[in-house]
């Protein structure tokens, strides 16, 4: 996306707004390109006894012409017991949480979105 103070400021709002959910995933506003762009950095929070998390991709709006939209890397997990299933569910529940959350900030910010 193009960086200017609008889109700054809108995703300083969204960042500050999915924060509140303690997913555990980080969020960052990163300007390259001689300051000229700025996107979204998600970093996802380590696996736990209880949840494997799956990595978040963000697509940004790079011209101001099409619409933002993430999608969740679902990397081969293999077969595995019972309690590893209990733990990429869980970790799967977490990343939809927040992209779902992601999505109507994203709305409200006045970003087209593509789902």
């Amino acid at each position: 996306m193009k960086n200017t103070q609008e889109t700054r400021e809108a995703l300083l709002c969204i960042i500050a707004t999915v924060a509140r959910l303690h997913t555990g995933y980080r969020i960052t506003a990163r300007v390259w390109g001689s300051d000229e762009y700025i996107t979204l950095s998600i970093v996802q929070p380590k696996d736990t006894d209880d949840a494997v998390y799956p990595e978040i991709c963000f697509s940004d709006d790079w011209y101001g012409e099409d619409a933002v939209r993430f999608e969740i890397s679902t990397t081969g997990y293999g077969d595995h017991s019972l309690k590893q299933a209990h733990r990429v569910i869980a970790g799967l529940r977490t990343a939809t949480t927040l992209v779902e959350n992601l999505y109507t900030a994203f709305e409200i910010a006045g970003f087209n979105t593509r789902r």
